[in-house]
């Protein structure tokens, strides 16, 4: 099973190819605002490495987000149309559950910096169960990991890809075409509409 694995969330891309869950290659790199110019160069690269060709890959696994919208929109297009064109299985995670899975606690809290002293937090059981998702202040943030005394997982920690992918074979396949940004709280542009 030849697995493709696309997070383009943030401005640290990551892109790994993998067989039977193991990875044969990873690239990762902070490309802020570059998206559109290397992910798919990084595909191309890492699919020619390992000399595997677009129609051998069984199974596109992508990060919907929230984070970046510009770079959130780039790997979910790149994984749907790449998904719809080889007619194979495509899982989204959110960018927040992605962080905490491989990670044991009873309570386990992933935190993105949404800025100005706001995060996207998600808050999930130690089956990686979700609680909660949402975008919250520092303030209610704060009290969230007070009630709950969770292990903390921010977004400057790597992802377990590995786990991540295990994770993801107990999850339904979608239709390409209903794999969607998550954004839990619009750009401030499009708020203003």
């Amino acid at each position: 099973m030849i697995s493709l694995f696309i997070d383009t969330s943030l401005s640290d891309v990551s892109i790994a190819l993998l067989k039977n869950n193991k990875i044969l290659s990873l690239i990762h790199n902070n490309i802020p605002e570059e998206h559109s110019i290397y992910v798919t160069k990084y595909i191309e690269e890492i699919l020619n490495k390992n000399k595997i060709k677009a129609k051998d890959v069984n199974e596109i696994i992508v990060i919907n987000g929230p984070g970046s919208f510009t770079g959130i929109r780039i790997g979910i297009t790149i994984a749907k149309v790449f998904a719809y064109l080889k007619n194979i299985r495509i899982v989204s995670l959110s960018s927040l559950q992605a962080r905490i899975i491989g990670r044991k606690a009873k309570y386990i809290l992933s935190t993105i910096d949404a800025k100005h002293n706001n995060y996207y937090v998600g808050l999930y059981n130690e089956d990686y169960s979700k609680i909660k998702e949402a975008f919250m202040s520092k303030e209610d943030t704060e009290k969230l990991i007070k009630e709950y005394n969770p292990l903390v997982v921010t977004e400057k920690e790597e992802l377990n890809i590995e786990d991540i992918i295990a994770f993801s074979k107990e999850l339904d396949s979608i239709n390409p075409h209903l794999v969607n940004p998550y954004y839990l709280k619009l750009p401030e542009a499009m708020e203003k509409k």
